[in-house]
């Protein structure tokens, strides 16, 4: 019962940094858009999933878990939508 208590690695938190970071820099590579939001998908249901068990009173999790959820969550949330408005424009060959 005492580890219950003792804070513990948000799952999935570093998954969650690493694809939305990465789904950025990938959103704007042109055979790469697909890829990133992939990524920035992946990210954000990760990251709902985090928050979903974050939400259990029981449960405690470190800041920094936490922190890197967020970060990636946001960055998710950046390079999904460039990468959608990026594929657009290639797609429709504005942007050669």
């Amino acid at each position: 019962m005492s580890d219950q208590l003792e804070p513990k690695r948000l799952p999935l938190s570093t998954v969650t940094l690493v694809f939305g970071v990465l789904s950025v820099p990938l959103a704007f590579a042109r055979h790469l858009c697909s890829l990133a939001v992939v990524l920035g998908v992946l990210a954000l249901a990760f990251a709902l999933w985090g928050r979903s068990r974050q939400g259990h009173p029981l449960r405690r999790f470190t800041e920094r878990s936490l922190k890197h959820s967020v970060l990636g969550f946001r960055a998710a949330i950046v390079g999904t939508a460039s990468a959608v408005v990026m594929w657009v424009l290639y797609a429709t060959n504005t942007i050669l």
